[in-house]
């Protein structure tokens, strides 16, 4: 049995795997300010918890202080606890110059998506940020970018200006905003596609290879109905990559 803990800077997701052979998994998602809340109420009273399974846990974060928190939590419930960092072993090779600055969750991302295609790949994930991590068919991370997320753009929108109201990011809405809510959305929701469309094309340059786009993150939905670029979308990426990282450690 695996527990993974994926801790972001909005939410955090726990994905209950029966069997860490197979890539099924159940998950409970909540904001990542109600930690100490869920902890004791949905965590504590998930079935998984009162079945005597033996676990394990794998922690991927980008909250140090919250790190703490869960291990503490599962400390005296587990048997083995991996916290990845840069170093974990991933079947990846960090070819960055500061490897220990990289994110963890973009290095999950990465392991996952060169384990479904094997070729060269810009992985976005679009959470609170958005990021682009370039993945080679040769197994290395070499770079990529990183921008506002939708929701930063649309709170920072909102808090800096006296009138621009925080906009439903549900709703459908064209280029050519007619009202401010759907100017808004045009400009937030398209300007984060034509940014990184225009920033793989130019990595594409840079490189000299054709890359394979790959959504994951809150808001890859909401892009992948907008993107222009051929694509393909796998909103758990994240978790998919914990659970393969998880197999690879236990193996070595």
């Amino acid at each position: 049995m695996l527990v993974a803990v994926k801790i972001g800077n909005s939410t955090v997701s726990i994905a209950f795997f029966k069997d860490p052979q197979n890539s099924y998994f159940e998950i409970v998602t909540f904001n990542t300010k109600e930690v100490s809340k869920e902890l004791n109420s949905k965590i504590s009273g998930h079935p998984f918890f009162h079945n005597n399974y033996s676990f394990d846990l794998i922690i991927c974060s980008v909250v140090p202080e919250l790190t703490y928190k869960f291990i503490d939590f599962f400390r005296n419930i587990t048997n083995r606890t991996f916290v990845i960092d840069y170093k974990t072993p991933s079947g990846l090779k960090l070819n960055l110059n500061k490897p220990e600055s990289f994110g963890v969750d973009r290095l999950a991302a990465c392991v996952a998506a060169h384990e479904l295609l094997k070729e060269n790949i810009a992985v976005i994930d679009a959470g609170t940020a958005t990021t682009i991590t370039v993945v080679t068919s040769e197994k290395e991370i070499i770079g990529g970018a990183i921008m506002p997320g939708i929701d930063i753009m649309n709170y920072a929108l909102s808090e800096k200006t006296s009138s621009l109201p925080l906009v439903e990011l549900n709703k459908d809405f064209s280029a050519l905003g007619k009202d401010t809510h759907s100017a808004i959305l045009s400009g937030i929701v398209l300007g984060t596609i034509y940014a990184v469309e225009g920033i793989i094309g130019e990595i594409e340059k840079e490189i000299r290879r054709k890359l394979t786009i790959l959504l994951t993150g809150g808001y890859c939905k909401l892009i992948s109905k907008y993107m222009h670029r051929k694509h393909l979308l796998n909103k758990y990426l994240v978790i998919e990559g914990m659970r393969l990282i998880y197999l690879r450690n236990i193996k070595s």
